[in-house]
């Protein structure tokens, strides 16, 4: 009985040590052989391209990135080397250095790019990339790399001119129109302006009287051609311009008597007034009363017109 005893009274002590061991594991944990590395858990290393697909004649990006929280003094970052390539040519890289804030923590960045040309028209591969660096504040060090990026080389594209060249001709060409309506309206304005010179040294030459009797020589001459039916309105028209550019007086809309009026106050002898309101009166029985002028009466009046304006030179 008492063997039984002290054996019964053995399995409970070691039940208590596993017990113990289980607590004790539990709580302080052994070291693992496979965990995350600390310092590469911090930082983050990307690449990419712009595009999986790159014409033969165009250019295409590759870009690299590691970042991590902090300032850009925390890691001092090894410069990447270019990539080895197949079927791409390496152009040119930049590098630059960022840091910006998200949400509320700071994180910086260190971005390599690396501007590619195809070199033939089949895939193309980029190389991995290594990236060393060390935590300035552990002294640790370690490496990161990105896995290979295939992209497809197709055959080249037509480059097509800018969108804007259409509207380049057609501003062009209204341009054009413009200069060439500017030259002639130029041109024009400089053949009136000698007109008009002209005009003005004939008529300081020309009398108003001798401009108004070579009028009425007009009229004349369509009167021997048995032209007689605007006889009458012709003449009333030549003598009321007449007035109106020696004497500065408004004839239109006036009665003869309202005109005759008018010339009251002027320098004009009796007869003068007298003999052209004979002829103005003469026209007004063709414009009111419906009477007709024979060739005549066209040349009695034409001579009456003469030796008015004689008179009032």
């Amino acid at each position: 009985m008492g063997k039984y005893t002290s054996g019964f009274i053995t399995g409970i002590k070691i039940l208590h040590l596993l017990l113990l061991s289980a607590i004790v594991a539990f709580l302080f944990p052994l070291p693992a052989t496979c965990q995350t590395d600390s310092i590469q858990a911090k930082i983050e290393l990307k690449a990419w391209v712009d595009r999986p697909e790159v014409p033969f004649n165009q250019k295409l990006t590759f870009t690299v990135e590691t970042s991590w929280e902090g300032e850009q003094d925390r890691f001092s970052v090894t410069p990447v080397e270019p990539p080895e390539c197949e079927n791409l040519e390496i152009l040119g890289t930049s590098s630059l250095n960022e840091t910006k804030t998200e949400e509320g923590k700071t994180k910086s960045l260190k971005i390599f790019r690396f501007t590619l040309k195809p070199i033939q028209t089949k895939a193309g591969r980029i190389g991995s990339i290594e990236l060393s660096y060390v935590d300035n504040l552990t002294q640790d060090s370690s490496s990161l790399s990105t896995q290979p990026i295939n992209v497809q080389i197709t055959p080249p594209i037509e480059k097509k001119g800018p969108k804007y060249t259409t509207v380049l001709i057609i501003v062009i060409f209204f341009v054009l129109i413009y200069v060439i309506y500017s030259a002639r309206r130029k041109a024009r304005r400089i053949e009136i302006t000698k007109e008009k010179e002209m005009e003005k040294s004939l008529a300081k030459e020309e009398s108003l009287e001798d401009k108004t009797l070579k009028k009425l020589e007009a009229i004349y001459q369509r009167v021997q051609k048995e032209e007689l039916d605007d006889f009458s309105a012709d003449v009333y028209k030549l003598l009321t311009g007449h007035l109106e550019a020696k004497y500065q007086i408004v004839t239109s809309g006036k009665t003869t008597n309202d005109i005759i009026s008018s010339l009251s106050n002027l320098n004009l002898s009796p007869e003068r007034i007298s003999l052209l309101k004979e002829i103005l009166s003469a026209c007004d029985l063709v414009k009111f009363a419906g009477e007709k002028f024979e060739k005549k009466r066209c040349e009695e009046m034409t001579k009456q017109v003469r030796e008015f304006l004689e008179q009032n030179r």
